[in-house]
């Protein structure tokens, strides 16, 4: 087990690593796909409260999260010249596959999430007496970064015009779904505590700035996270070409 935490760290540094240091290309390619992403998410806010609404505005984000990642993921593993587009406006065939096996993804993720919160009420305060509910939060955090870990290389397969599907991502992770799901879940870790902090300092009256700042701090960690898929593939893959 601390051989493969110790595998995880090295795997977050190196994609912080990746981040930073291609931070200029990622910005340009990646301004008008997020500024995008914010436009629906202050919509979503402002303009709704159905629950159905929502997912609308969800399914119309989700080609523009895609056109992110696929960037992200590019650069990451094809270097900074790899972009059809330096403002990452771009849309073909690979794209329309890439949503496709995002879709998957998150339906995959959404699932899971269940049982997350099936011990969230199993271990609250209210059936034990005791304020634990942050051990169902990383439990969860680390069975969906698991099966996300074991499952998600097929994004970046797709990102750089490899076939790929979910079968080949399973059994390419196999004996290293632990470590993945590790370093995915450091970067979530960071989180927890900063949006505790910033949406239980405001009330209602600054909730629009408090969720500006939100997704100011998630994006970095989401590319950070789609980096960490990025460098498990090239790895992996490396090792199955050898």
């Amino acid at each position: 087990m601390k051989r493969k935490l110790t595998a995880s760290f090295a795997l977050v540094v190196e994609a912080i690593s990746e981040v930073a240091r291609k931070r200029t290309t990622l910005l340009g390619a990646a301004f008008l796909p997020i500024a995008g992403i914010f436009l629906i998410d202050a919509l979503s806010a402002e303009i709704t409260t159905s629950a159905w609404s929502r997912f609308a505005l969800l399914l119309v984000t989700l080609p523009l999260y895609a056109l992110f990642a696929t960037v992200v993921h590019r650069v990451v593993l094809l270097g900074e010249h790899s972009l059809p587009n330096r403002w990452g406006i771009f849309w073909t065939e690979r794209e329309t596959r890439f949503l496709g096996w995002l879709i998957g993804v998150w339906l995959l993720y959404f699932a899971l999430s269940l049982p997350t919160g099936m011990l969230a009420l199993v271990f609250s305060e209210a059936v034990t007496g005791w304020d634990v509910a942050w051990v169902a939060t990383i439990l969860g955090y680390i069975l969906v970064a698991y099966f996300q870990g074991r499952f998600s290389l097929v994004l970046p397969a797709t990102a750089v015009d490899r076939r790929s599907n979910f079968k080949d991502s399973w059994v390419m992770t196999r004996g290293k779904g632990m470590m993945i799901a590790l370093a995915l879940v450091i970067p979530a870790m960071i989180l927890i505590p900063i949006e505790w902090a910033l949406y239980g300092a405001v009330d209602d009256t600054f909730k629009p700035i408090v969720d500006l700042a939100w997704m100011l701090l998630v994006l970095p960690i989401f590319a950070v996270e789609i980096a960490i898929i990025s460098l498990a593939y090239d790895k992996l893959s490396f090792q199955d070409r050898r």
